[in-house]
């Protein structure tokens, strides 16, 4: 498990009690990514620049940001390396 499915993780739980149902079922898709993603091997753990790592790195980008998207706040070093994969996108360099 990396440290962005971590925290996802307890950010997944400190919300869960205050959500509405809307929110809740939310919550809920985003769980079941975040179960599906746990069953991989992390980024981290792949050889760096292997074909594989780069298919784990962009699932992780995936899971953070559809986080994001209800809220949840990654640490600054996540979000540069999001930022980073953007821009990179932008201009046709990156996976």
């Amino acid at each position: 498990m990396s440290a962005t499915t971590r925290e996802i993780r307890e950010w997944l739980a400190a919300e869960w009690p205050s959500a509405g149902k809307h929110r809740r079922e939310q919550l809920l898709h985003l769980a079941e990514h975040l179960k599906h993603a746990e069953r991989h091997i992390p980024a981290g753990a792949l050889p760096v620049g292997g074909f594989q790592r780069q298919i784990a790195l962009r699932h992780e980008r995936k899971l953070a940001r559809e986080a994001m998207h209800l809220g949840f706040h990654p640490p600054e070093e996540a979000v540069k390396e999001l930022g980073l994969h953007v821009v990179g996108q932008s201009l046709g360099l990156s996976f």
